[in-house]
């Protein structure tokens, strides 16, 4: 695998860092501390294993000082020529590997572990933290992923599958003894299999004891049982004796009381059809004189042409009124125009024609003689005159013109109000408004009356109908007579007197009170024989669970020694195959170890667990611990050993290296020489380094400056 981007937003302390990678050697180089180079490592690693739908705390970590937004990461890697993208959003909780170009797509937590674990040769991140990826101050700790690695390098041996391994068996073993033996040196809440049927075994020897005691006790039962039924049988045939009798006469008491209520109902709704009809024949006489009316059958053409004669008279009184203040107003003008004579000849056109001529003579003849003037300015004031008083009579005159036309137009209405009038009282064929009127008394009068007589009808018909009453009273008229047909001889011959049936009453309360306590003897009885469980054949039964579970028990306690005698085997087994993974895990640290220490130390050994290390050393000519080496020594050691781990574990897979800066220790000689290795290692493995230092500018293919801006 060759990491070719990464993208982190919101990641810790940087807002947005987005750098690209290159196969071979890449160095990512900070100029200060805090540069983020570590936070980039982990980016990396949260990149390619952490879920975003976990709920762990740690990923509240990853938030940005000061932002509302969880994270998102973007990584792009290659596998085989084949481009993948990995986008994760922590705040949306979504995943989503994806080939590019490609069609497939894997968007779920459980697809893309999967795929990832195919692409990169593990899911695991303990596994990978504790091989392929080395911190600076974790050289020495891959402790961690102990467990992984031991089941990683057992499955290169036997060529099984991480399911299959050794340890899987034997922890299933752990498991099913641990379950097995639960609760059986203490007391526990969930006791284990042995310990549940071992505490089943005495229980059930206890409800054997039981049984045995409480066989006596149903036999008794069944013999009070016979004792109290035989009793029971004489209360209750007295019992129905009085019952029945009694039974008789409320039944007989029932049919007498609703044979009453019957003949009640039958008269009340035969009343109501006599009154009824009474009533209909009122509404008959009432719509017969109606009839009798010509021109008033129809109430509602009636009462329009009430109110249109009411209304005609209406306007015959407004118009006759405006008329009479019309002719006022005419005979006022008319008046007025004949009052002043000088006045009506001044208006005329003799008058006005004859002060035009004085005018222009006037005003012709001062050209002759200047004394003639005073007739032309009498002339002209006559004219003036004559048109203020033409003025005057002729607004008069048009006065009483109008006058003359609005009263022409009120007569001609009242003709039409008159024809109006004749045409509505020919419609309720009457002659005049008087006989109308008459007429419509009498109408309202007769409607009055079918009104009232029709709301009692309908007040007494309710929402029935008189065939529905009708049909009532035959119904139970029908009624009467069954009720009658049930009251037969045999219940009237059973009457007995009130004091005799509280007399009986009493005695059947006093017989049901004894038949109870009988019933309840009887009860017990059948209870008690119903528990039967306490009987001879439960008896055996019980005993027969008992063998059962006992050997049951046994059973147990054998498959327990089998699970216990297969762990032991098996560990002894893998104890045995995981001797020969050791052998090559020890040359390829040897290997390793040998060129960056320059061939100062070329035996390394690996003991019986894989993590298990031992170095020769020529000064002591003994072996040591790695841990009791110098600083260097122990660094370049453990770098050997996650090397050649990365090689046995991922084999044809090769996962990039990440190594954050873990050569501190190491001297200028055997760190030009571990760069020499790793430089070889470059062209089968990416090779990503982060440090503060130039020190590996010489054998980088590509170099990433961060900066604190």
């Amino acid at each position: 695998m060759q990491l070719t981007r990464i993208r982190l937003d919101n990641f810790k302390k940087f807002k947005l860092l987005d750098h690209e990678f290159k196969p071979g050697i890449n160095v990512i180089r900070g100029n200060l501390n805090e540069t983020g180079k570590s936070t980039l490592l982990e980016g990396i690693k949260v990149a390619l294993f952490d879920n975003p739908r976990s709920s762990k705390k740690e990923m509240d970590s990853y938030l940005t000082w000061g932002s509302n937004n969880k994270s998102k990461t973007l990584i792009e890697f290659k596998v085989e020529e084949r481009q993948y993208q990995l986008e994760k959003d922590f705040d949306a909780k979504t995943i989503r590997l994806t080939e590019v170009p490609g069609s497939n797509e894997w968007n779920t937590p459980k697809e893309v572990e999967s795929r990832i674990s195919q692409l990169l040769g593990t899911s695991s991140p303990d596994l990978f933290l504790s091989t392929a990826c080395i911190r600076q101050d974790e050289v020495r700790s891959i402790s961690s992923g102990e467990r992984e690695i031991s089941d990683n390098l057992e499955g290169i041996v036997t060529g099984g599958t991480e399911q299959a391994v050794a340890s899987k068996v034997i922890d299933s073993l752990s498991k099913q003894v641990s379950r097995m033996t639960r609760g059986m040196e203490r007391l526990v809440r969930s006791p284990g299999d042995i310990a549940r049927l071992s505490q089943e075994v005495d229980k059930q020897a206890t409800d054997l004891e039981q049984i045995k005691v409480e066989v006596f006790e149903v036999e008794s039962q069944k013999i009070t049982f016979v004792e109290s039924q035989q009793k029971l049988n004489n209360i209750e045939d007295k019992l129905s004796q009085t019952e029945a009798l009694l039974e008789k006469n409320k039944r007989r008491q029932e049919i007498e009381k609703i044979l009453k209520d019957l003949e009640s109902d039958f008269d009340t709704i035969d009343k109501l059809i006599s009154e009824i009809k009474s009533l209909e024949e009122e509404v008959a006489k009432a719509r017969e004189g109606l009839s009798e009316m010509d021109g008033f059958t129809e109430s509602n053409q009636v009462v329009e042409i009430s109110k249109g004669l009411l209304q005609l008279e209406v306007e015959r009184k407004k118009i006759n009124e405006d008329l009479a203040g019309v002719k006022r107003e005419m005979k006022t003008a008319t008046i007025q125009l004949k009052k002043s004579p000088i006045q009506e000849w001044l208006a005329s056109k003799a008058s006005l024609i004859l002060g035009i001529a004085f005018s222009v003579l006037g005003l012709t003849g001062i050209l002759i003689h200047p004394g003639i003037m005073a007739i032309g300015i009498t002339g002209l004031i006559y004219v003036i005159a004559a048109l203020i008083a033409r003025n005057s009579v002729n607004r008069l005159q048009g006065q009483v013109s109008n006058l003359h036309d609005r009263s022409t137009q009120m007569e001609n209405a009242l003709t039409a109000i008159d024809e109006r009038e004749i045409s509505c009282l020919s419609q309720a064929k009457c002659d005049n408004v008087g006989e109308f009127r008459k007429k419509e008394s009498k109408s309202n009068e007769l409607l009055t009356r079918k009104t009232e007589v029709e709301n009692q009808l309908l007040g007494k018909l309710g929402s029935q109908t008189v065939e529905q009453l009708v049909q009532q009273r035959q119904t139970l008229a029908r009624a009467l007579a069954e009720e009658r047909t049930k009251l037969t001889d045999d219940l009237k011959n059973t009457k007995i007197s009130p004091e005799e049936y509280v007399r009986l009453e009493r005695e059947a309360k006093d017989l049901r009170s004894e038949k109870e306590t009988l019933q309840g003897s009887k009860l017990e009885c059948e209870v008690g024989i119903r528990k039967a469980k306490y009987s001879i054949e439960d008896q055996v039964r019980q005993e027969e669970i008992l063998d059962l579970s006992k050997n049951n028990l046994k059973r147990l306690n054998r498959r327990l020694k089998v699970y216990q005698l297969a762990q032991g085997f098996i560990s002894s087994a893998r104890e045995n195959t995981l001797t020969s993974v050791t052998n090559r895990l020890q040359k390829e640290i040897q290997g390793y170890f040998e060129k960056f220490t320059r061939g100062k130390y070329n035996r390394v050994s690996v003991g019986d667990k894989p993590l298990d290390f031992w170095v020769f050393s020529e000064e002591k000519d003994d072996w040591a611990r790695p841990e009791e080496f110098s600083g260097g020594v122990i660094d370049e050691f453990y770098l050997a050993s996650r090397l050649a781990l990365v090689r046995l574990i991922f084999g044809e897979i090769k996962p990039p290296l990440l190594l954050d800066d873990p050569f501190t220790n190491f001297d200028e000689p055997r760190l030009a020489e571990t760069l020499k290795s790793l430089k070889e290692l470059s062209g089968e493995h990416q090779i990503i380094i982060f440090t503060l230092r130039n020190d590996y500018d010489s054998v980088a293919d590509h170099l990433i400056e961060l900066t604190t801006e």
